[in-house]
């Protein structure tokens, strides 16, 4: 009795990775199907996810960057190299913490919605609805989801770190007066393009890691609608325990 929680719980990852695989080939097997509904589907998703969090995560970006300034500020100015401030920037922002904090608000703003919607549906019979009119629920559920959350977490991406450069350098040049040449200077000088790509990947997988759990979960609610919390909470859980994973495991691999 103790023992079947265990045993599922080693499960879980499997069927998660099983049921990301069928996502895959209902994108690659019905590509062009339904495509009015299908784009319909991802352009609102698009604005849920990216559109509507700019603002939250813009003022977010702002202030982490300028944190991050005055927390290293202290400690580079006693050894006289104040002007890696943007090197020390484009490290813990663009290599590490920015993808993260933007994965985490597109858990807290569009996951758990998803999660919410998909579980609504399951419950309330319109996934059944689906399945007897002869539509494929991963085609018409999942699959504009991914898509529209794997492009919004991107551009997400790009915006979060240029606002939080922006911070930085706002704060460096109030509290150092370092010109704005030699931030960027420095930031240039940091940065690779192996950097970037190394970034567009983890936002990729995070996107991927969070609509697969997401919607999983949805899907798992079954008719009980009391239900729904516990699995809304627990893809949140799900969620952010595997990008600290995921992320552990790209930087591991890229930068050692």
């Amino acid at each position: 009795m103790i023992i079947t929680p265990v045993i599922r719980k080693f499960d879980y990852p499997f069927l998660l990775s099983a049921f990301f695989y069928r996502i895959l080939k209902t994108i690659l097997t019905k590509a062009g199907q339904g495509h009015r509904i299908i784009i319909k589907i991802i352009v609102q998703q698009l604005y849920f996810t990216a559109v509507e969090v700019l603002l939250l995560l813009g003022i977010i970006g702002v202030i982490f960057g300028a944190l991050v300034i005055i927390q290293s500020l202290a400690q580079l100015s006693r050894v006289g190299i104040s002007e890696a401030l943007g090197q020390f920037l484009v490290v813990i922002v663009i290599r590490e913490l920015g993808p993260m904090i933007a994965a985490v608000i597109v858990i807290l703003y569009s996951g758990t919605a998803m999660a919410t919607e998909v579980g609504y549906m399951t419950v309330l019979g319109d996934i059944r609805a689906i399945v007897m009119r002869g539509i494929d629920p991963v085609h018409f559920v999942a699959v504009p989801r991914l898509i529209g959350t794997t492009i919004a977490m991107v551009c997400l991406l790009i915006y979060f770190d240029v606002v939080a450069l922006l911070g930085g350098f706002i704060v460096s040049w109030l509290l150092t007066g370092i010109p704005f040449y030699t931030f960027i200077m420095g930031v240039a000088a940091s940065i690779g393009g192996s950097d970037i790509i190394i970034g567009f990947i983890k936002a990729v997988f995070f996107a991927a890691i969070i609509v697969v759990i997401c919607v999983y979960r949805g899907f798992q609610v079954g008719g009980e609608i009391t239900r729904l919390p516990r699995a809304i909470s627990k893809s949140s859980m799900d969620c952010f325990i595997s990008l600290l994973v995921i992320d552990l495991i790209i930087s591991g691999i890229f930068y050692l």
